[in-house]
């Protein structure tokens, strides 16, 4: 065998030399010599094999320099983030794209995986997905999620013929007809239960502060539940919670006033909950562990073996399958009984379009059972965290809060002049400038979906950045251009049909201000008329929360119709007053949505 240590000295530093000398007669030179070069082949071999998980950034895109020198990419310096500020993973995002500089960023959220491109311009998100569809289609992150709770949902399938025939499912539901006459009573009936369960509260709390944000998720349950299920659906979170209220006898009463200041929140029961509506809270609330998390099919694996899990699963299919057979069996009998259920609707249209193929309706496959639960997912969790916001809001600007309940004594006015509510069918027919702009500005503000997400079909460019075939890109619902002033961009590198929409008048009225956007104020949506009245234009401002075009929110006009009811009824019982500072906070929290970190109420009962 050669001499291992003559060959080393030769590549290695003249120290190497001196240090073999010391060591002569101490460590045989030649396994010294292997010892050494096994080191260095080792250190050679975990260089090769770092520089293979590394973030591989897209050229030409910026991203921070330290990320991509750490196999977990921008994980640690998210982390940090949100621990720091009390942030999200969209105000880290936000903040990568202030420290660069850019409107369009890349960050490494996922090991082993590709970049997830950050775009923050309003106006080339609109046009991305209104406008680009050919060249962008929806990304896995959405189905990601969701995929443990809706594996058979359409939110999971490409844009195509399958796609628009299993959504098609669920079509009839956003339809005026549907909204006001079956979701709209039952959503007024829940709203109507709510405000008796505040009323109730703020009897006893007597000026003093209670949780909000829980009462609005357990109403946007109830109401989400009452109009997929109806036919006697009973089952009511928001009554059970009124019922431990009323439960308190007086030396209770007494006991939760004198705990802490007249500051402090007072902590009420929230009682029990049917079995089914468990079911669906534990499931809603397991997407939770999926956000921003960078192993969506291991975490899932894992969640979905919790005993918790399973029985929710159990209890959630066996409910919709009941509830399904129950729909068929009224469908075929043929009485010419009017649908009164979403059920009852994905039902006869599951019927409709199996005879239109050609083929016997499957009823009670999994892909049925998802598209119901789906209903009951989508379309309580964001409404409910929006509204959470919006009550924030509304008691933290008083003078707005004024505004708007003077508009709504004013368009129903024989409502306050009888000293009565407005009823559903007086708020679902008539427009109220003041409220639309409030529910707006709400949504603006709150980005309860933090991101669209949409992957790139081809390779192709925005605001001159080349993206490339499978990328994700990310379009933040709010910060630059939407709740902070828009980065400066040379109008040169937006896309043809971006410009196109400039010159046609631009993607946002010039009456926007970047001034103060950051505020929360609903007189961005209003206008004066020709004939001097006040006008809502829902066109006003930025607005990309629901998506847009093909791939849009279906949910969109319910979340309308479900809080002008409850915003409605909340403004005309109550007015909502300012809490502490320090139970005020405007930072979020991702749970399942981008929700507030503090959300309650201190409310003052208005007579009628």
């Amino acid at each position: 065998m050669a001499n291992i240590s003559t060959t080393l000295s030769a590549i290695l530093p003249p120290s190497w030399g001196t240090y073999v000398e010391s060591t002569k007669g101490v460590i045989p030179t030649d396994r010294l010599g292997l010892l050494v070069l096994s080191v260095v082949g080792i250190g050679l071999v975990w260089r090769f094999i770092r520089s293979l998980l590394l973030p591989k950034p897209i050229p030409g895109i910026p991203y921070i320099e330290a990320s991509a020198n750490k196999i977990l990419g921008d994980i640690p310096a998210m982390l940090e983030h949100i621990k720091a500020t009390d942030g999200t993973f969209a105000t880290y995002q936000r903040s990568v794209m202030a420290r660069l500089n850019s409107p369009v960023v890349q960050v490494f959220m996922f090991p082993f995986g590709k970049p997830l491109v950050i775009l923050g311009d309003y106006s080339e998100a609109h046009d991305l997905l209104l406008h680009r569809e050919n060249e962008f289609d929806r990304s896995a992150t959405l189905g990601d999620l969701l995929i443990g709770i809706l594996p058979n949902h359409h939110v999971h399938l490409p844009t195509g013929p399958q796609w628009k025939a299993q959504r098609l499912l669920v079509r009839d539901l956003m339809t005026p007809s549907f909204l006001h006459n079956i979701a709209g009573p039952v959503l007024y009936k829940t709203a109507a239960d709510l405000v008796e369960l505040w009323r109730t509260k703020s009897r006893i709390a007597d000026g003093r502060p209670f949780d909000a944000h829980h009462d609005m998720y357990r109403f946007a349950l109830d109401a989400m539940s009452g109009f997929t299920f109806g036919h006697g659906f009973d089952h009511s979170t928001v009554r059970s919670a009124s019922e431990a209220v009323h439960k308190i006898d007086t030396p209770a009463k007494e006991a939760l006033r004198s705990k802490g200041s007249k500051e402090d929140p007072i902590p009420f029961p929230h009682g029990g909950m049917p079995d089914i509506m468990w079911a669906f809270e534990e499931l809603t609330q397991l997407v939770a562990w999926l956000l921003g998390n960078p192993f969506p099919s291991l975490t899932w694996s894992y969640v979905l073996r919790k005993p918790a899990s399973r029985k929710a699963t159990r209890i959630k299919n066996e409910f919709i399958l009941r509830e399904l057979k129950g729909a068929v069996q009224r469908l075929e009998a043929g009485t010419g009984q009017k649908p009164d259920s979403a059920v009852d609707y994905v039902v006869a249209r599951e019927k409709a379009v199996a005879e239109k193929a050609g083929r016997k309706p499957d009823y009670f496959s999994g892909m049925m059972i998802d598209e119901i639960f789906g209903i009951v997912y989508t379309g309580h969790e964001t409404t409910s965290t929006m509204l959470s916001w919006a009550v924030k809001y509304l008691a933290d600007a008083p003078g707005a809060q004024t505004k708007l309940r003077e508009a709504l004594y004013a368009q129903f006015a024989d409502a306050k002049a009888e000293g009565r509510a407005p009823t559903v069918q007086e708020i679902t027919s008539k427009q109220v400038p003041w409220l639309e702009a409030t529910i707006e500005e709400s949504l603006r503000c709150s980005a309860t979906a933090p991101t669209i997400d949409r992957m790139a079909l081809a390779d192709t460019q925005i605001l001159g950045y080349r993206i490339p075939k499978g990328t994700v890109v990310s379009q933040l619902c709010s910060g630059p251009s939407i709740t902070s002033p828009a980065f400066e961009i040379d109008e040169a590198l937006r896309s043809p049909t971006s410009l196109a929409a400039q010159r046609d008048g631009g993607t946002v009225p010039p009456n926007w201000k970047s001034e103060g956007i950051s505020t929360w104020n609903p007189e961005r949506w209003l206008v004066t008329g020709a004939d001097g009245k006040v006008e809502y234009n829902p066109k006003a401002g930025p607005q990309i929360l629901f998506g847009l075009g093909t791939r849009g929110c279906y949910g969109r006009r319910l979340t309308y119709v479900e809080s002008r009811i409850l915003l409605t009824l909340l403004v005309w019982n109550f007015e909502l007053l300012q809490c502490a500072p320090q139970i005020s906070r405007l930072t979020a929290i991702m749970t399942t949505a981008n929700a507030p970190r503090d959300c309650y109420v201190r409310l003052k009962e208005i007579k009628h």
